[in-house]
């Protein structure tokens, strides 16, 4: 074999495989250069292992534990921030700006693109009620219909914190959505504009019911059709009673 530098230092580290160590070692034998590279590279190993350990200079320890000081009492205020942030969420959470901020904005991403991203296509809310309910979700009694818009299907959409059921319904100018919102929201009086939209937010038959649009009108018109919905149901449930 040629003279190869790398190769030695490699063998000299005990870096080749089994078959390339012998070939080696026939080489140096024959090789006067390659085999005094390999007792200088042996020699200078052996004179770095006898070298003492390093001393750290005077004063490291001090020097590394004041360093260390500025951490710890940023890590001591991090605990009291990090338990205000948690706070500040649970609270937003049921605020009425921050849901209906978020149910706008799904509702322009579904009815934003060139076809709605539903997984039941229906007009049938009984249809729709009973797909809802065969993964746990409750649904009110449901319009089929109000002010123009029908009913033309349905998904789950996943908000910032929490999954709803979004119903969708349309015509050939405009758009409504109607979600189930759970867990708690607070002051459902107001009608919200986040983004633009129309938002409303009320209780039907114990449910948090979201309708976002980008008409007034056609908000109003469903809450109005969803206010008779419960009506009627209670004088349906009335009626049944014995």
């Amino acid at each position: 074999m040629s003279c190869n530098p790398e190769r030695v230092t490699a063998y000299v580290d005990g870096a080749l495989d089994a078959a390339g160590g012998p070939e080696l070692e026939a080489h140096l034998a024959a090789c006067p250069e390659c085999r005094a590279q390999a007792e200088e590279e042996r020699a200078l190993r052996a004179q770095l292992r006898a070298l003492p350990p390093p001393s750290p200079s005077p004063g490291l320890e001090a020097r590394v534990r004041r360093s260390l000081q500025p951490r710890r009492r940023a890590a001591f205020w991090l605990l009291p921030l990090a338990v205000g942030l948690v706070a500040l969420l649970a609270w937003a959470r049921g605020a009425t700006p921050f849901v209906a901020w978020e149910l706008s904005r799904d509702h322009d991403h579904c009815f934003g693109g060139r076809r709605l991203p539903a997984k039941v296509w229906s007009s049938d809310p009984a249809y729709v009620a009973e797909w809802f309910q065969g993964q746990g979700t409750r649904v009110p009694l449901i319009p089929a219909a109000a002010g123009g818009l029908e009913l033309v299907g349905a998904r789950y959409c996943t908000l910032l914190d929490r999954r709803v059921a979004h119903l969708y319904y349309s015509n050939d100018d405009h758009h409504l959505s109607l979600f189930l919102v759970p867990g708690p929201v607070r002051d459902l009086s107001r009608e919200r504009r986040p983004r633009g939209n129309f938002v409303r937010l009320l209780r039907v038959g114990g449910t948090t019911v979201g309708l976002v649009s980008e008409e007034e009108d056609s908000v109003e018109a469903f809450r109005r059709a969803l206010s008779t919905s419960v009506a009627w149901d209670f004088v349906r449930v009335d009626r049944s009673a014995p």
